[in-house]
């Protein structure tokens, strides 16, 4: 990917994106620009036209925002609360079936969007879930994703966790007896008189 092509791209996600270059440093896009192209084409070495052809098809303007929001510029993260929190608060009352617990569920990303993730405390660097965007979909379908599988992560755990009561109640009950073993019919032995 020549750096001509990456500065053409990088002008137009300025230009439809509404950012400036001090919230989207061009290298911070190249950057992002590069992993998307190298997440696409995983042991695949493309050609220009098909590295090209790839690139006119990301959401560009999702990419940008979610570019300058993973590299901490305050006016991104105004606008991508502004524009997405609806969304997510939609998406989050859709998947869990009540108003409290999506917006619950929705508010629970913010830390990870940010790049305060959980058991990265002693990280140096912020490790932000925007790094797993790479504009293929548009933002907005791509966090309906993530907080779907939030979800189901909540859900697995809650299972795995039996609850204080059920276990009272196991140890007051007697073990079941184990199934008596089955053993074959044995054939009476015949004998002859």
């Amino acid at each position: 990917m020549s750096d001509h092509v990456v500065t053409g791209f990088y002008r137009r996600a300025l230009t439809e994106s509404g950012l400036d270059v001090t919230q989207l440093p061009e290298a911070a896009f190249t950057e992002t620009l590069r992993a998307s192209v190298a997440h696409r084409f995983t042991d695949a070495h493309p050609d220009a036209t098909a590295v090209r052809r790839y690139l006119e098809s990301l959401r560009l303007p999702d990419l940008a925002l979610a570019c300058a929001c993973r590299h901490g510029d305050e006016r991104a993260w105004e606008r991508f609360v502004l524009q997405l929190r609806p969304t997510l608060y939609r998406a989050g009352r859709a998947i869990t079936g009540d108003d409290t617990a999506g917006r619950d569920l929705a508010d629970s990303i913010y830390a990870e969007l940010y790049g305060v993730r959980r058991g990265d405390q002693g990280s140096s660097e912020p490790r932000s879930l925007f790094r797993y965007y790479h504009g293929r979909s548009t933002m907005a379908t791509w966090l309906r994703a993530v907080l779907a599988q939030r979800y189901v992560d909540q859900v697995r755990e809650s299972r795995r966790t039996v609850p204080t009561d059920a276990r009272e109640l196991e140890r007051a009950l007697p073990p079941e007896a184990p199934p008596a073993a089955t053993r074959p019919a044995t054939q009476p032995e015949l004998t002859c008189p």
